[in-house]
């Protein structure tokens, strides 16, 4: 039978005085929350965590699967679980490491490999960078984060699974290069607007050329005001300053699939990107500066899966899904460049969130049991028990 399994899981809270969240709860008793999923007959000889810096994970997708492949997994939401907003980096992959840690140490498993899905890959790539280096020592905005004195337990393997290279990378590439006015969000250039009227694709080459220049500008320009604003929070004594980004669904690959071409189909993870493009849920819709300069900031953010899997030692897989219209080819052929070692296993049609495909997590599961054992660190009696219900 399989089954979940809640746990609360206690970190240590920011010391800097600022009030980052507004719940007293979490202000006052600090815990994680993380759910394991496990068939009652699997041993702890490896156990699978995904956490990710801001979504809910306690019921991804995943879990049940690998529980059903016979590998027990587990679920962590980070402080910065439905508060986005105020999400730093370097504080989430410590929430990450108490992860680790609780598998290790309360849970008893004897290999903890760290599974990246989506935004949850640079997260996964930042932690095992510096639990094995520790090299940060502030945050962009120049906080303390000294990661070696956090006493982070290195993971034994490393699985980025439809993982883009991190929330700066993927911004560049996302955000409307057409917006010309951070304050007016009608404030369009016709000329850069990919969802204007009458636009055609295969898209103008040197007409992606200029806008991917007009995205990187207006992403400095951001920079720019972030920097700007920490500096008077910080003459003023001030914790932080909030603030909106408007348009930032205008990838050209959701509207060209020559660009990048994988398996995906036009669109994006949202669906419709134009209408995603001015709606309240895109990505870094509201921010801090501080935030901004930790997650965002191409130039300024720790978390970024091509620098830091340069420095990471243990066995890596990096494993696109090729309909995946978030996360795409080239930028995993990338990460797993950076790698000194790193597997590369694409696979075909399934997309980012594998709907309606019910061979897709059967065929992720195996791909990655199979290769735990290839490494040897497959379960060390599994259990394949596909089909069975989960029960809380």
């Amino acid at each position: 039978m399989i089954e979940d399994h809640f746990h609360r899981i206690p970190y240590r809270p920011a010391q800097d005085g600022r009030v980052e969240m507004h719940s007293g709860l979490s202000r006052h008793y600090p815990t994680l929350h993380a759910n394991l999923v496990a068939d009652e007959r699997a041993d702890r000889s490896v156990g699978v965590l995904l956490a990710h810096p801001s979504s809910d994970f306690l019921s991804h997708f995943l879990l049940g699967a690998f529980a059903e492949a016979g590998v027990p997994a587990m679920g962590l939401n980070t402080r910065y679980s439905s508060n986005e907003a105020a999400l730093i980096m370097e504080r989430a992959a410590c929430d990450l490491g108490a992860g680790v840690r609780w598998m290790r140490e309360k849970l008893g498993f004897e290999t903890v490999v760290l599974l990246g899905f989506s935004g949850g890959g640079s997260l996964a790539a930042f932690y095992q960078s510096q639990a094995e280096q520790p090299t940060v020592t502030h945050t962009p905005a120049g906080d303390p984060a000294p990661m070696a004195e956090e006493g982070l337990i290195p993971a034994d393997a490393l699985v980025l699974l439809g993982a883009h290279p991190g929330r700066a990378r993927v911004l560049r590439h996302w955000i409307d290069g057409a917006l010309r006015d951070e304050s007016d969000p009608t404030s369009v250039d016709p000329d850069l607007d990919l969802y204007a009227s009458g636009r055609t694709t295969p898209l103008d080459r040197e007409w992606v050329a200029r806008y991917r220049e007009a995205q990187l500008a207006r992403m400095q320009r951001i920079d720019a005001v972030a920097l700007a604003s920490v500096d008077r929070l910080t003459e003023r004594g001030d914790s932080d300053l909030g603030f909106v980004v408007h348009r930032t669904v205008a990838d050209p690959r959701f509207v060209d699939v020559t660009l990048d071409p994988s398996d995906r189909r036009p669109g994006s993870m949202y669906g419709d990107p134009r209408a995603a493009n001015t709606a309240a849920g895109g990505l870094a819709r509201f921010v801090t500066a501080r935030s901004w300069l930790s997650t965002w900031s191409v130039d300024h953010t720790h978390a970024d899966a091509i620098t830091d899997l340069r420095s990471v030692g243990a066995p890596t897989l990096v494993m696109p899904l090729l309909g995946d219209q978030a996360a795409f080819r080239d930028d995993s052929r990338e990460m797993a460049a950076a790698h000194r070692s790193a597997d590369l296993i694409e696979i075909p049609e399934l997309d980012h969130y594998l709907v309606d495909r019910p061979d897709g997590l059967a065929t992720v599961t195996d791909t990655v049991v199979a290769w735990l054992d290839d490494h040897g660190l497959a379960p060390t009696r599994p259990v394949a028990l596909r089909g069975e219900g989960v029960t809380a």
